[in-house]
Formats: structure tokens, sequence, C-alpha cells
């Protein structure tokens, strides 16, 4: 598990009893593990963290290129 701050894109790994939301670029370092139970969605809950987040990402990093807008002056 990571102790330092997340920069970079979010993946799934599955494992046999959890599935994990790692670093993308560094699939040992995970963030988060969900236990897979008979009555809990862990690929579900880990798709949708990883997706979630990604996106934000995306987002911050497509915001982040835009050139200023115009003063107006």
């Amino acid at each position: 598990m990571t102790d330092r701050p997340v920069t970079g894109r979010l993946a799934v790994v599955d494992e046999e009893d959890r599935v994990l939301v790692v670093l993308e670029d560094d699939p040992s370092d995970w963030v988060c593990a969900f236990a897979k139970a008979a009555d809990f969605p862990a690929d579900r809950w880990a798709q949708d963290m990883a997706r979630t987040y990604n996106a934000r990402l995306d987002l911050s990093s497509a915001s982040s290129r835009r050139p200023p807008a115009a003063s107006g002056r």
C-alpha cells in the first residue's frame, strides 16, 4: 500500500480473495483492497473507484492544458 500521494492513473488487479486498486505505473503498489465476499460486489467497487478517479484526473489534465481566458480588456 502506498503512503505517497497518487499522481497517476489507477488500474484494477483481481486476486483470489480480493480486488486491488493499484497505481497503473506500479501494479505492486496498491491504493485500496476490496475483499471478495458473496454479498459484496468487490470487482464493481474497484472498477468504479478506478474509473471515477481516472475520469477526474483526465478532466483536471484537460483543463490545465487550456489557454488562459481573455481578460476582455
